[in-house]
């Protein structure tokens, strides 16, 4: 079981962090799940979200998940297209 992505907390971790790309009709062209886990407490806490686009040729879609200096990293495919 993944470990709570906040730093020092002790909980198992289960809700997983992803984002998603939709189109009109809310279908996904991407949707990755990250390699980054909360626990149930952190999960309902509350967060400020920053998010940075960085072009990139490759068809990859790359997520960089930080809490308290520590990255969960990790790159998926796009096999959709728009």
């Amino acid at each position: 079981m993944p470990q709570c992505l906040i730093p020092n907390c002790p909980n198992n971790a289960t809700n997983n962090i992803a984002i998603r790309l939709r189109r009109e009709d809310t279908t996904a062209i991407w949707a990755p799940n990250s390699e980054a886990f909360l626990c149930n407490v952190h999960a309902a806490q509350g967060y400020i979200i920053n998010i940075d686009f960085v072009p990139v040729l490759g068809h990859t879609i790359t997520t960089n998940v930080t809490a308290g200096g520590h990255t969960e990293t990790r790159t998926t495919p796009i096999v959709n297209t728009p």
